[in-house]
């Protein structure tokens, strides 16, 4: 997938904000007006939607995802936590359930389109690493698995 500075100028084949359209987590409306419209292009059908976050709120989860992500596998203390996180590995693509839902068959979000500038970009998150740089990293973080512990789940049902 191409980095983070890949940007094309699109034609028409996006859309505008509806009606009334806000953003679920600010609850600021979603207008070409404010700037704040984006659209998110899935793989592999390829197809635009309408994001259901504003642009502020989007570019946030870009910059913030991976980070987070590592941060809370290395600083979790709950081994079932763990698991669940090193399951599918290290995030590449934003992705939010509630505001970029992916349709049936798809595994990712690969571009994002602002309609501020008309440009689409790579889905990537800042800091994400591909390929063998992400398995050398998965490696690295599955380190953090403790080796014969228990679940804390599973220690509260023995408790009991």
């Amino acid at each position: 997938m191409a980095d983070q500075e890949e940007q094309t100028q699109t034609s028409s084949k996006h859309g505008v904000p509806t009606e009334g359209m806000c953003c679920l987590c600010t609850y600021e409306d979603i207008t070409l007006e404010d700037g704040n419209y984006v659209e998110y292009q899935t793989y592999p059908s390829l197809e635009w939607k309408p994001a259901l976050f504003e642009l502020s709120v989007i570019q946030s989860l870009l910059e913030s995802q991976f980070k987070k992500y590592i941060e809370q596998v290395k600083k979790t203390d709950c081994q079932a936590e763990l698991r669940r996180l090193l399951e599918s590995g290290p995030p590449i693509y934003v992705s939010d359930k509630v505001a970029l839902p992916l349709p049936d068959g798809d595994e990712y979000v690969s571009k994002l389109w602002y309609a501020c500038d008309n440009t689409e970009r790579s889905a990537k998150l800042i800091g994400a690493v591909d390929g063998e740089e992400r398995e050398k990293l998965w490696d690295e973080l599955r380190q953090f698995i403790v080796v014969g512990g228990t679940d804390d789940e599973d220690a509260i049902e023995k408790e009991e």
